[in-house]
């Protein structure tokens, strides 16, 4: 590292806006953050992605218990002639339950040099880095994660905890689709598919959500960059375009509505996966007084070992309002059968 002067200036900084020991800090110690702190980190965190910003993130103090907003039995206005009309919250579905999540990242010395060469803006192109990466992983393991490993090694992030897919498929599993007229195959598109389009698709999935949700206009549908795509080149080999028509047409000018929601293409979503839901059906929970920082110059890796550690878990706050298909049961036309 050739601007040793400015770490320790960008950790003094940081010591100080976190009110934590700057001595104990430049020994590459991790300290507690207290809660506002956190919060504004989770925050700051959630900005660097337009989909997690679109999502809920909350604080909890304890591991598990009761989701924050749960699901209601129905709609809770009408009248009772002897009393009060209510509706009960339904806490059948299940507990949140979070688990010890770390995120750690080697910033080369050389990158870390490169961010000092501007200055006034060394930290805040630093944070954009690291909490980027923080963000995309969110989003990897909300959608692929299955499970929550002693020791993690999955490439595809699914052992790091259970994600939206997994929470569906353990506590609404009829809502997840996993065949089609063939027993573990779901093809879409082509002659002889269980859905023509996506327009099919996204209307099956959307009568497939608890009957009181299907009229709202916040629903969406999120979809895979692979079937956007097979779409795509569909719709153009089908209308005979020209490369130039193609490129106006593009993949994302497809995203419109289907079956009358809105598409959306989220960051590390599977690609052949689909989803009918909220956005505000999705949180990401963090126990508040979990989250610990650490920043250390290791000599060894030649860079900067950046660490956030936290408790953190994935929650379908109503899972009759979340129906998908089984994105590993997705063939295309033209795949083995």
């Amino acid at each position: 590292m050739r601007r040793k002067a400015e770490f320790y200036s960008f950790l003094r900084n940081v010591a100080n806006y976190y009110g934590t020991d700057v001595d104990a800090l430049i020994r590459g110690e991790s300290f507690a953050l207290e809660v506002p702190k956190a919060a504004e980190l989770g925050e700051n965190i959630q900005q660097r992605s337009e989909f997690l910003k679109s999502i809920n993130l909350d604080y909890v103090t304890d591991l598990s218990g009761y989701k924050l907003r749960g699901a209601t039995e129905k709609s809770i206005t009408g009248r009772k002639k002897d009393g009060r009309y209510l509706a009960r919250l339904d806490h059948t579905q299940g507990k949140y339950q979070l688990a010890e999540t770390d995120s750690g990242i080697i910033v080369p010395w050389a990158m870390f040099d490169n961010f000092a060469r501007f200055g006034d803006r060394l930290a805040a192109l630093y944070a954009e880095f690291v909490q980027t990466q923080i963000a995309l992983d969110q989003l990897k393991v909300g959608w692929y994660g299955k499970s929550v490993a002693e020791n993690t090694s999955a490439a595809d992030m699914s052992d790091v905890n259970k994600g939206w897919m997994q929470l569906a498929r353990e506590e609404k599993p009829e809502n997840v689709m996993e065949d089609g007229a063939t027993v573990g195959k779901i093809k879409i598109f082509g002659e002889g598919a269980d859905f023509e389009n996506l327009d099919h698709l996204a209307a099956e999935l959307k009568s497939g959500i608890d009957l009181r949700h299907r009229d709202r206009n916040d629903l969406v549908f999120l979809v895979g960059a692979d079937l956007i795509g097979k779409e795509a080149e569909l719709i153009n080999k089908a209308h005979g375009l020209t490369p130039t028509e193609k490129a106006v047409l593009g993949s994302q000018n497809l995203l419109g509505a289907f079956g009358g929601m809105r598409g959306i293409v989220p960051p590390n979503f599977p690609a052949r996966g689909a989803v009918v839901t909220t956005l505000s059906n999705l949180s990401i929970y963090v126990q508040d007084a979990s989250v610990r920082r650490s920043y250390r110059n290791d000599e060894d890796r030649k860079g900067i070992v950046d660490s956030y550690y936290r408790n953190e878990g994935y929650v379908v706050e109503d899972a009759g309002l979340f129906t998908a298909i089984e994105f590993e049961n997705v063939k295309l036309p033209g795949e083995d059968d």
